[in-house]
């Protein structure tokens, strides 16, 4: 209990320092801890510090320090690749700005944010072969390994992959739209004691709900597998998260299922399948069959294709198409829009020059510059 009310302050490097706090730390308990860990950083450090703050922007603690960046990283979510690359950049670009600097990485709540972060920087400094570079690897891969990877969830390690295999150059993403087309659950889970449940997705790219489907009344006894046929075809490109909730009437309310990132340039061919290991929730869920798998079947165009006609559901199943009913419409990032990523892109564009592309420029140029 004493751990979870304490601010743990590492130096994973001589000039990369984590400070992690538990959610569970009280607000006053937080803000005291600060009080003392800033000015012993601005005495060791003057102004040569950065710190960068993976959780949600916190006021009281930008008015403490001169120089914050807030990415406003969500807790169990992975961020788009772009929010890493400019992150990784931005770290780059302030080390290398002077010997003297150093990077404080700031994490409240979900540590799997700081180790998506760590993973990812170093992937994105594994090109230089300097010794020194060597030993701050090592320290960093210690790090991630002892205190961060077992808390990840699936989508993080996933993006973490992505990062990883564009920059040794064995992923060459497909920068073309795809229509998503139908989302099959293999395997229904026994969410009730009467094993039924109320299923539905929801479709987000870029955080922004862009689809939500009808409510499939499934028994799990008599169902196998499921089909969620997306009516029209929901054209997508970039980062896109898919959530499948459960209805529960009873108790006015849902929970997740299941849920997924990915950014479509993986869509190569017409799916791409997870099974339980890959999807966040389900992954630790005992109600999920530990042979259960999703597919998600995409076209370059919202036509029929080739199959389209197997996606039958079962007799039993039964669909809702009430979408506005409030269970189904709400949205869980209704109020949240990257309220900081623009400022985020602004400040790093003017305090620290990008020597590589924008992101974006960066994201279709990665295949080959890093071959």
């Amino acid at each position: 209990m004493e751990e979870l009310h304490r601010i743990d302050l590492t130096y994973i490097t001589e000039r990369i320092i984590s400070i992690i706090c538990s959610s569970a730390c009280p607000e006053d308990l937080y803000l005291q801890n600060l009080k003392k860990i800033i000015p012993m950083l601005e005495s060791k450090h003057g102004h040569n510090y950065m710190l960068i703050t993976l959780s949600q922007k916190h006021d009281v603690l930008t008015k403490m320090t001169h120089k914050v960046f807030n990415t406003g990283w969500l807790d169990l979510l992975a961020p788009s690749l772009d929010q890493i690359f400019n992150v990784c950049t931005a770290m780059e670009n302030w080390l290398q700005g002077n010997p003297k600097h150093v990077l404080v990485l700031h994490c409240r709540g979900d540590r799997g944010r700081l180790g998506v972060l760590v993973a990812s920087y170093i992937h994105f400094t594994n090109m230089s072969a300097s010794a020194d570079l060597s030993l701050d690897h090592y320290a960093m891969r210690k790090f991630y390994n002892d205190k961060l990877s077992a808390l990840m969830i699936p989508s993080q390690k996933r993006y973490v992959w992505m990062v990883g295999s564009m920059l040794k150059g064995g992923l060459r993403m497909n920068h073309s739209q795809s229509f998503l087309l139908c989302v099959v659950l293999y395997g229904v889970p026994k969410i009730r004691p009467d094993e039924g449940c109320c299923l539905f997705l929801k479709v987000y790219q870029s955080l922004q709900a862009v689809c939500t489907s009808p409510v499939y009344h499934v028994n799990a006894a008599q169902t196998d597998r499921l089909y969620i046929v997306l009516q029209p075809a929901q054209l997508l490109k970039g980062d896109i998260m898919v959530v499948c909730y459960d209805k529960n009437k009873q108790s006015a309310s849902r929970q997740v299922v299941f849920r997924l990132q990915f950014h479509t340039g993986l869509v190569v061919g017409h799916s791409l399948s997870f099974c339980k290991a890959d999807l966040d929730c389900a992954a630790e869920d005992s109600c999920f069959p530990d042979d259960g798998k999703v597919e998600l079947l995409f076209s370059e165009s919202p036509e029929r294709i080739a199959g389209r006609e197997q996606w039958l559901n079962e007799h039993s199943v039964t669909v809702d198409y009430d979408t506005l009913d409030p269970l189904v419409r709400r949205d869980s990032f209704q109020d949240w829009t990257h309220p900081q990523t623009g400022r985020l892109q602004q400040s790093i564009s003017i305090l620290f020059p990008v020597s590589r592309a924008d992101s974006e420029s960066f994201l279709l140029a990665a295949d080959d510059h890093y071959s």
